[in-house]
């Protein structure tokens, strides 16, 4: 039997039972655009893996707790926004809750205590809101701006063991949880971008989703540097005026795109097991790139021996991201050993 230590993020849709006696097509239709546009995507973009689908509720796993706890927080963001522009009576609420705990590993899905702790902290999160385990607010303390408030210990039923919460806490007059749409509120301008002579020039509609640094061997080769800064943004929301990237297969699971003009690296996304519903920009080709400061440096294991790297920011080894390990499992290369450049499954050969 094998076991592993894994930051568990649960979701529910709040009421969705009486959603669906009153209009359960549209309901359905919504319910499989959340998957898609905002939980899937929101998991993905945070290198974590939906390992589960309950109906109306979504398990998901993250090797690394900050990036969990940060999904979260996307993915209420993204869920209340679109709440907030649609202006509807029957929008998708959700509640969402995260733990930190044993896991036991069977097949695609994974069982145990930490998937119960996180499915019962969601079921006590405000409608709108988040709420995490004592050891996931342990690990992110003073890593992450979410206002948390501490509940004690609570248990969902008599026979539950009590678990210590921390929840976000609606504001007065707020309908839509935690969030203070005033400081929340996305800036509408347009994201802007190019590469290096002009040629390829895009314009992104959407806030975006994560930031870092990647320290990989192929991003290495592709930019010719030491590491890359990233920034993903949902897919639908970038739109390339006039000429777009030509694109690259630097390994079977990935696509990067780049000006066949000037040479500079554009873009870059996943294929396999399907093609992701973000697109990851290179930072240095937005117009403002100080305004999307990294906030993690994933493919570690790569990283230049005479770079030092000064800030807390958390540090990820490429073998750790459960997006990574979904995708090169999925073309016959489960060993992060041979992953890199130009890598290819034994059938190619």
């Amino acid at each position: 039997m094998e076991r592993k230590l894994a930051a568990i993020l649960a979701t529910d849709v709040v009421g969705f039972a009486g959603l669906v006696s009153r209009d359960e097509s549209g309901t359905l239709e919504r319910l499989e655009r959340l998957r898609q546009e905002i939980i899937q995507m929101q998991v993905e973009a945070h290198r974590g893996r939906v390992f589960k689908s309950t109906g109306d509720g979504f398990l998901a796993e993250f090797s690394s707790t900050l990036e969990a706890v940060s999904c979260a927080v996307g993915i209420q963001k993204a869920s209340a926004f679109e709440a907030r522009q649609s202006n509807a009576d029957d929008t998708l609420v959700l509640r969402v809750g995260v733990s930190l705990g044993d896991v036991v590993v069977q097949g695609t899905d994974l069982l145990g205590e930490g998937v119960n702790t996180a499915a019962r902290l969601q079921a006590m999160a405000e409608p709108g809101g988040i709420a995490l385990s004592s050891d996931v607010v342990i690990q992110t303390r003073g890593k992450i701006d979410l206002p948390l408030e501490d509940c004690g210990h609570k248990r969902l039923k008599d026979t539950d063991d009590a678990i210590h919460v921390y929840m976000t806490r609606s504001k007065p007059g707020k309908s839509l949880g935690f969030l203070d749409f005033d400081e929340d509120e996305p800036d509408t301008s347009l994201i802007k971008g190019s590469c290096l002579c002009g040629s390829i020039a895009f314009e992104i509609s959407a806030p975006p989703i994560s930031t870092g640094y990647c320290h990989c061997s192929i991003c290495q080769k592709f930019t010719g540097s030491a590491m890359s800064a990233w920034t993903a943004f949902p897919a639908a929301a970038v739109r390339f005026v006039g000429q777009e990237p030509r694109y690259f297969a630097s390994s079977p699971i990935a696509e990067r795109g780049f000006c066949p003009r000037c040479g500079s690296s554009l873009t870059y996304k996943l294929v396999r097991p399907r093609e992701t519903a973000y697109l990851v920009i290179f930072t240095s080709s937005l117009d403002e790139p100080n305004r999307h400061a990294p906030a993690i440096h994933s493919g570690i294991e790569s990283q230049m021996s005479w770079i030092e790297i000064l800030d807390d920011l958390p540090r990820m080894p490429s073998a750790d991201s459960r997006v990574l390990q979904e995708a090169w499992s999925s073309v016959g290369l489960p060993d992060p050993r041979t992953w890199g450049p130009m890598a290819a499954s034994e059938e190619v050969f």
